[in-house]
């Protein structure tokens, strides 16, 4: 003989936990709607629930780029000015970049990947000793980077960019930040400065 198990229906996640623990437990304990036992289950399923989703968001607060509670904490305790006001994502993605640029190095793939943890369209540029030394020597303490566009003229884009490499980039290094690609201009050739003006202007600046 077959005998179904019932569970309650009720909805969202102490539903869930509810019907997931009848069904472990089988038919031994009958929980229809309204009954005794789907209101231990219930019970019980509120329990899980609320704790499971507490610790999720324990957890989540333990690291900068996930927190929302502690938040104002992480940008404190990393050299950060208060990003109140903005929308958590951005404050998160600045946070993120933040601790890269404190602890992955000066290193051109550490400073990229710090920048992306803002934008994922940058492009980070240095140039080469070999192709500057008989015209411009110091040109290899300078890093272009380069934005969408769309995203050049975002004056807080460009002002995290620049608190991000402050810390990050080593005291002889400048940067610069231009437009990687649009209708007016041709690709960025980072080797060959002598290409045109907007390469030989954004290195200057």
């Amino acid at each position: 003989m077959n005998i179904l198990s019932t569970a309650p229906t009720r909805a969202g996640a102490a539903g869930d936990v509810a019907r997931r623990l009848a069904y472990w437990m089988g038919p031994a304990i009958r929980a229809a709607d309204d009954s005794l036992g789907a209101a231990l289950y219930l019970a019980l399923g509120t329990t899980i629930a609320t704790t499971r989703a507490y610790t999720s968001r324990s957890l989540a607060e333990v690291f900068g780029h996930l927190a929302v509670d502690e938040l104002a904490h992480w940008e404190r305790s990393i050299g950060m000015l208060s990003g109140e006001g903005a929308a958590a994502a951005t404050r998160q993605s600045a946070v993120r970049a933040r601790w890269i640029a404190l602890h992955a190095g000066p290193s051109l793939p550490a400073i990229t990947r710090a920048l992306r943890a803002l934008t994922p369209a940058v492009t980070v540029v240095e140039i080469l000793a070999s192709e500057v030394s008989t015209t411009d020597p110091l040109a290899v303490y300078r890093l272009a980077v380069l934005l969408p566009e769309a995203q050049e003229a975002d004056a807080q884009l460009r002002a995290r960019i620049d608190a991000t490499l402050a810390p990050q980039a080593q005291a002889q290094v400048s940067w610069a930040i231009g437009r990687g690609d649009g209708p007016d201009i041709d690709p960025f050739l980072c080797d060959r400065p002598d290409r045109g003006a907007v390469e030989i202007d954004l290195l200057a600046s």
